[in-house]
């Protein structure tokens, strides 16, 4: 059947929208609209998040956006890592309609792991002695496992205010936050299961692509002016190099409402905007959480985690060296401070340190800070806190690199 005028005006139109609004975030960018970037560097880091998230956003609405025949969407690697990832988790995405029942089914991979589907953790999942799981994700309650979509969910062309990239059907994510054992895949699957479920995908046609890279670039539009909105809002929102005490409100996510467990936030979140010298450094001194997990993470200005395989740029609880008093102490700076928990700025002079106490129990601390010179750290620090030398931190960063290249088959 021949191609219609019609088609390929649709056709046409669609890629040329594309097009244009690749050229219109880009020319934001570089006329400062999209943020203050200090210099070149901060400027290409901008462009490349962008040119990422524009890669995103077609390999979401053209591949892995049909709730009749649902794929989960690895959304973040060790390459991949906008929208302030915790290093020590896999975020996965399908696509679902309200209309629809589905059959998840997964195994957690093992201990140091922790996985949440929905509304759903681990620990409340009734799971297989060889930890094989199955949840039934569907509007109306089901017995067992299950956890609950919205009813009026389409799958394929709503884009929330907040979390653009998230608003379309279910995510989980899988907690690994135990570096160093080799724990075994863990994997998921999801299918559409109730008797409405097509046989088959249907053909592609040009209305169908068409259609996909229009919402590729609406999605495209509200994830790069959201997400670099969320960056200037913590910038507006809290003074340089000063640590906020711990929230259930994301930094620079206003009026949002926190998942709730059992009457408990899942997360507690604080920040500091860093601006700093080369010869400066951030001491944080903390006590420890009573969750079962936590992390501190560094960000560039427009809200990536920077190279997590060749710099240490996170740590975690299974990590972090803690002092004899039971207060772990984390510098960040670009020059090496010679301590266990260097947070490595590489070089940037401006950016953000996160940190997350995840399902905390009753402690729930406040870390302090303070602004000193990267040389007078260790006399900061107590007489009994480790020195890291030269050979050390290679040691360091060499096993690192091979945890991360395991977990990333690079």
């Amino acid at each position: 059947m021949a191609i219609s005028a019609e088609e390929r005006e649709k056709l046409r139109a669609a890629w040329n929208g594309h097009c244009d609004a690749l050229k219109q975030v880009a020319s934001e960018a570089i006329d400062g609209a999209l943020g203050d970037p200090a210099d070149g560097g901060e400027l290409a880091e901008l462009l490349r998040s962008i040119a990422r998230l524009a890669a995103m956003s077609l390999q979401h609405r053209l591949d892995f956006n049909d709730p009749d025949f649902p794929l989960f969407l690895r959304q973040m690697d060790d390459r991949f890592r906008y929208g302030g990832p915790d290093n020590n988790i896999a975020y996965f995405m399908a696509a679902l309609r309200g209309d629809a029942t589905y059959r998840l089914r997964g195994n957690n991979g093992g201990d140091g792991r922790s996985v949440n589907i929905g509304r759903l953790w681990h620990d409340n999942i009734a799971t297989a002695a060889n930890g094989d799981f199955e949840v039934v994700v569907s509007a109306d309650e089901q017995p067992g496992n299950w956890t609950p979509i919205a009813p009026g969910l389409t799958g394929d062309t709503g884009i929330p205010d907040q979390y653009p990239t998230a608003g379309n059907g279910i995510t989980v994510r899988r907690y690994d936050w135990d570096w160093d054992r080799d724990l075994p895949p863990g994997w998921l699957t999801i299918e559409r299961i109730d008797p409405g479920a097509p046989a088959y995908p249907p053909a592609l046609s040009a209305d169908r692509l068409a259609d996909q890279v229009a919402n590729a670039t609406r999605l495209f539009l509200a994830a790069a002016r959201w997400w670099n909105q969320r960056a200037a809002n913590v910038r507006a929102d809290n003074p340089p190099n000063a640590i906020t005490p711990p929230s259930t409100e994301p930094p620079g996510v206003r009026d949002f409402k926190p998942p709730m467990t059992g009457g408990k936030a899942w997360l507690y979140y604080g920040i500091i905007c860093l601006d700093l010298a080369e010869d400066e450094a951030i001491l944080i001194e903390t006590d420890l959480p009573d969750g079962p997990y936590w992390s501190f993470t560094l960000y560039n200005m427009w809200w990536e985690a920077p190279d997590i395989m060749n710099r240490q740029t996170s740590l975690n609880a299974r990590q972090a060296h803690v002092d004899g008093d039971g207060k772990a102490r984390f510098v960040t700076s670009a020059r090496d401070p010679g301590v266990p928990n260097w947070l490595d700025t590489g070089g940037a002079r401006r950016g953000f340190l996160h940190y997350r106490w995840f399902r905390p129990d009753r402690a729930i601390p406040t870390p302090v800070s303070r602004l000193l010179k990267v040389d007078a750290v260790r006399a900061a620090l107590p007489a009994d806190h480790p020195a890291v030398d030269a050979d050390a931190r290679r040691a360091t960063l060499s096993k690192r690199r091979e945890q991360l290249a395991r977990r990333f088959q690079r």
